[in-house]
C-alpha cells in the first residue's frame, strides 16, 4: 500500500497560526489518504513563537484515491491563481485616454 511522511508542529499554546504541515495534512485526508501512525518527535525548539511541538505521520492511500470534488477544487484554484497572476501583470500599465473611449481612437 502506497504511504507517505508528513511532519505536523504546533506553537507552544496550540494556536491556529503556530500549526505547520496541518494544512497539508488536511488535504491528504480530503484526497483519500489516512494516518496510519503517529510519532512524537524531540528537538522541535521553544524560540519564542516558533513552533516547539511535532509530530512525524505516516499516510496510507485508501483505495479509492481523490474524490471528484476535490480534484475539482484543486483545478478551480489553478484557474483563479492564473486569472489573478494576468490581472496583476496589467496593474502597473498606463492607461492612455479619459477612460470612456474606445482604445485607439482618436479623441474628439
Amino acid at each position: 500500500m502506497p504511504q507517505k511522511v508528513l511532519i505536523v508542529r504546533t506553537g507552544p499554546d496550540g494556536h491556529a497560526d503556530g500549526h505547520e504541515g496541518l494544512d497539508e495534512l488536511n488535504l491528504e485526508l480530503e484526497r483519500g489518504w489516512r494516518v496510519h501512525t503517529v510519532s512524537p518527535m524531540g528537538g522541535a525548539g521553544d524560540a519564542g513563537e516558533a513552533p516547539c511541538h511535532a509530530a512525524l505521520l505516516v499516510l496510507e492511500q485508501r483505495g479509492e484515491g481523490p474524490t471528484v470534488a476535490v480534484e475539482a477544487l484543486e483545478r478551480a484554484k489553478s484557474e483563479a491563481q492564473s486569472v489573478v497572476e494576468e490581472i496583476m501583470r496589467d496593474t502597473g500599465k498606463v492607461i492612455e485616454g479619459n477612460g470612456a473611449d474606445p482604445p485607439n481612437e482618436p479623441h474628439s
